[in-house]
């Protein structure tokens, strides 16, 4: 199926064109330019597909378009998303007649999701352009007011996502009443993907041996949650073991609070051990691949400004490509160390140039690090789950497999050149993800391609492939 491969492909090449630049051009023209290769119908298809990605990104921008003005404004609005409590302040967005206003308010305000309020302060807007600008544009935040006052109008009613934010700070409170730090906050970033409160020290430390996946909700963090349900549960028929999985994950998204970043990390994460585990990879390329189609048609600004989006789709693609190499390359047994080494190099691999373009640094004992890290990941989950409600007893067990991660995170961190300080260019960056893409094809020669080729298409001759091929890409 190549036409939906490149139609997909011309899609993101529209969405990323007219991010990035203004393409002024009237939607007729590109109608007309595609009429013109009309009798040539995947032409068409593919340059209306770069069109519609163009159109796209005008109409969200247009979404966006306010009349108001910066300076000091008094609004009043509601509460849309989680209030993001820290220290010292809280953030919260409200949907106001301006838009969508990201505020930080006082500490010890008592806020909550779905509060109707009237916020009063300085209405500020960054420049296009800026990285905080397309950060804000992401969630499509037009403007920004710091330090405001903040009036509670009448609070919120019952919701189904107020009533899962309110249970995630039931369950936060829980964890701190149970666990001392550093493993409250490790408990509440493997259970919430929340690392708020983890120290500086600690948080440099998981940096720096490429551990901050495990506290945090992502593609590659849930592709692990199902690899250990499979090592618990692998006396259960292959089966049950993904539709366990499967529940587990919606589980879990729904525990964390249900956000955009964890619906999508659930996506693809089950997507990639979906695949791995059935055998299916060619079928799993593109469910993932229209999986952000989708995203991207609903918020067209995470393909270009979403790190996590761009991070938890290379290592979901990296878990369907590098794995199955590394089975066939590497000369280990099959079983649970086996397993987490090939889906922590692959997903490595897969989100190393990622890493390196936007953060400026390379760990060299990530491989390692989450190879010892690995045995300890299922029962820690496992036990400080089971002690929300068991209680102490069973949080003094995970307390043992938590000071052990903690333990070795902080040791591995004092390896001398553990992570190695890097920077990539634009052109750096795009040369290796086109390395990389060479190196598979050389790898899967006909076989992968095949994958994507179907009888039909009108780009490639009606030849099927081999029988044993044809069971190798099932």
């Amino acid at each position: 199926m190549i036409l939906p491969l490149l139609s997909a492909l011309s899609f993101f090449a529209g969405v990323l064109l007219a991010t990035f630049s203004d393409c002024a051009v009237p939607q007729w023209a590109w109608i007309l330019v595609a009429l013109l290769f009309f009798k040539k119908k995947g032409v068409a298809i593919i340059l209306l597909a770069f069109f519609f990605g163009i159109l796209r990104v005008g109409i969200y921008e247009d979404s966006l378009a306010s009349s108001f003005k910066v300076g000091w404004a008094e609004l009043e609005g509601v509460i849309v998303e989680e209030v993001d409590v820290r220290s010292d302040h809280q953030k919260i967005t409200v949907e106001t007649e301006a838009g969508l206003v990201l505020v930080k308010a006082g500490a010890y305000e008592n806020l909550s999701y779905g509060d109707h309020v009237k916020i009063a302060g300085e209405l500020e807007q960054p420049e296009a352009g800026d990285s905080y600008a397309n950060y804000l544009f992401r969630y499509g935040i037009l403007f920004s007011m710091d330090r405001a006052n903040v009036e509670v109008i009448s609070v919120a009613g019952f919701s189904l996502r107020g009533a899962l934010y309110d249970f995630k700070s039931i369950v936060q409170r829980q964890i701190n009443r149970l666990y001392f730090e550093p493993e409250a906050s490790l408990v509440s970033g493997l259970l919430l993907g929340s690392r708020k409160g983890m120290s500086e020290e600690l948080t440099a430390a998981f940096q720096s041996v490429g551990l901050t996946h495990i506290v945090a909700v992502s593609g590659y963090n849930i592709s692990l949650v199902i690899s250990c349900i499979f090592a618990l549960f692998s006396f259960l028929p292959m089966k049950r073991r993904v539709i366990l999985s499967v529940i587990m994950v919606a589980l879990f998204v729904l525990f964390v609070g249900a956000s955009a970043a964890a619906v999508r990390a659930g996506i693809m994460g089950s997507l990639g051990m979906w695949a791995l585990y059935t055998g299916r990879r060619s079928q799993a390329f593109f469910v993932l691949l229209w999986s952000a189609v989708a995203m991207t048609l609903w918020n067209p600004a995470i393909l270009a400004f979403d790190i996590g989006f761009q991070l938890s789709f290379a290592s979901t693609l990296g878990l369907l490509v590098f794995s199955p190499m590394f089975e066939k390359v590497l000369p280990l047994k099959k079983g649970f160390l086996a397993e987490s080494l090939f889906l922590t190099l692959s997903a490595q691999i897969a989100t190393f140039p990622f890493i390196v373009f936007y953060f400026g640094r390379l760990s060299l004992i990530s491989p390692l690090a989450n190879l010892v890290v690995a045995p300890l990941l299922p029962f820690s989950m496992l036990f400080s789950g089971l002690s929300l409600v068991g209680g102490m007893p069973l949080a003094i067990v995970a307390s043992i497999y938590l000071k052990g991660i903690i333990l070795s995170t902080r040791l591995l961190a004092k390896v001398p050149y553990a992570d190695v300080p890097l920077t990539l260019s634009l052109q750096g960056f795009l040369f290796i993800l086109f390395l990389l893409s060479f190196l598979v094809l050389l790898f899967y020669k006909s076989r992968l391609v095949r994958a994507f080729v179907r009888e039909g298409e009108g780009f490639f001759s009606k030849v099927p492939p081999p029988q044993s091929e044809m069971r190798e890409t099932q």
